[in-house]
Order: C-alpha cells, then structure tokens, then sequence
C-alpha cells in the first residue's frame, strides 16, 4: 500500500479533501460522484484516500474521517489557505493533548507527581513550594519515576526551591526534604518564597514539557486550590523555566537537613 504522503500528493487529492473538509457532514453516493468529477479526482484516487482511512463509508454515502480532517488542516497550512494559529487552535479538538492551557482544580499534589510517574520522560524537575509534605506514596512514585528516567539521562535533575527548615515545624515535612535530598535532588532555600511551580523538563530523546503553576503547595492537602497546567507554549514555558532559575540564583544551599 502507498504511503499516506503519496496518496495525498497526487494531483487534486487536496483540493478533494479540502472540499469534503467544508462539508463537515455525510454526502451520499450521488454528490460524491459529483464532487469527484468536479475535483478531478479518479475512482481509484478515491479508493486509495478511503483505503487510507481518510474518508469513512456509511449506509447514507460518506464523511471525513477524524484522521481525515487532521490530514486536511496540515494540508491547509501548507498551502497557506489556513493561518497556523487557526490550524493549531482546530487540531486541539482532534488532538485534546495539543491543548496549551488545562485547569487543575483539585489534587494538584497528586497530578504532578502522578504524572511524573506515569511519564518518566524528563531530564529535570523543578519544584518550587515554600511547604513541601509528601506521604510515602508521593515519595515512592518520585523515586521511581527518578530510577526510571535516570536509564535514559545519566545527568537527570531534580531541583528544588523551598522555605529554610527554621520555618518548618511539621518533622514530617522536614522528613519529606530529607527523603528527596537522598535521592538525589538539590535543595536551595529563601526566606521570600511565595511561588508555587512545578516543571518537567524533557531530554534530548523527547517528551512531555510542561510546566503547572497556582495555590497549592506540595503537600497534598485536600483546600480549595487553583492551578495551570501550561504545555505546547514555549514561550511560556521557556520563561517560566527563567522565573525558577531567578529565584534560584538569589537562594542559599540547603546543605543539611
């Protein structure tokens, strides 16, 4: 079978595409056999794009496929018919993981490490919290998370800005910066810290960048909290990453715990 490149580079697979994509809805037998005339498109062109999975058949004729419609976005900007902002603002409905912004409202502890958990992908973590109380679930999805993508970068990091310990009252708080400092991480302390930032920072090799910022400290408390997760920005993320190493320059070295 062709290549999908091949199918949708043949002469008038485009303009095809781009008319059944304004359609948005099923067209029976007779007007495809109009449109494909119209278009100049053969029968076995339309075999092969149908082949493909571009285009679904149904008992009342045929619809784009999702597969179809993404195909026919990129085509649109390549063509310069679409602006690109305009494109990537309909594919984050085809592809809801593309979406730059998701609100957290809930368990906000639980989501980021969760997720580092689950996509152990990272070279560097960055956490920023004035109160840090992680319970031993917490601390064992971050060490594994930490062996599992430490295979993959010999030079992984994990960086941490907090409150200085003379300000924790909670041992088991205290106790939580002493687990994370066993593993690995690197702890810097300043009195003025008010941010809450999280960020996982992909390798070399790929993954996830993304950065979650709002009220709640690393602690897991169930309050009323509020955060961002910010992904497919990078701009954003790329001064948000600038924001922790500021505050990290004017920290001090927490050398013990």
């Amino acid at each position: 079978m062709p290549l999908m490149s091949e199918i949708i580079g043949q002469k008038n697979a485009y303009p095809f595409m781009n008319r059944t994509y304004e359609r948005s809805d099923i067209i029976n037998a007779v007007e495809m056999v109009s449109l494909t005339k119209e278009t100049g498109v053969s029968d076995d062109l339309f075999s092969e794009l149908a082949k493909s999975g571009l285009f679904i058949e149904s008992p009342d004729g045929f619809y784009i496929s999702s597969l179809g419609k993404k195909v026919t976005l990129l085509l649109r900007a390549i063509n310069d018919h679409e602006e690109i902002s305009e494109v990537f603002q309909q594919l984050t409905y085809l592809y809801p993981s593309l979406r730059p912004y998701e609100l957290i409202t809930e368990n906000i502890t639980d989501y980021f490490i969760g997720s580092l958990y689950s996509r152990p992908d990272f070279i560097r973590v960055y956490i920023c919290s004035p109160w840090i109380r992680l319970d031993e679930k917490h601390i064992e999805q971050i060490k594994n998370a930490i062996y599992t993508a430490s295979k993959r970068y010999i030079n992984l990091q994990i960086l941490i800005i907090t409150l200085p310990l003379k300000r924790y009252r909670d041992r088991k708080a205290i106790e939580t910066l002493k687990a994370l400092k066993q593993i690995g991480a690197d702890i810097v302390v300043n009195s003025r810290l008010h941010a809450k930032l999280y960020i996982s920072e992909p390798g070399p090799s790929g993954g996830s960048h993304y950065a979650i910022f709002g009220s709640e400290n690393l602690t897991g408390r169930r309050n009323l909290e509020l955060a961002i997760k910010i992904q497919n920005d990078n701009e954003i993320l790329r001064k948000l990453n600038l924001y922790f190493y500021d505050i990290w320059q004017e920290s001090q070295i927490l050398k013990e715990v």
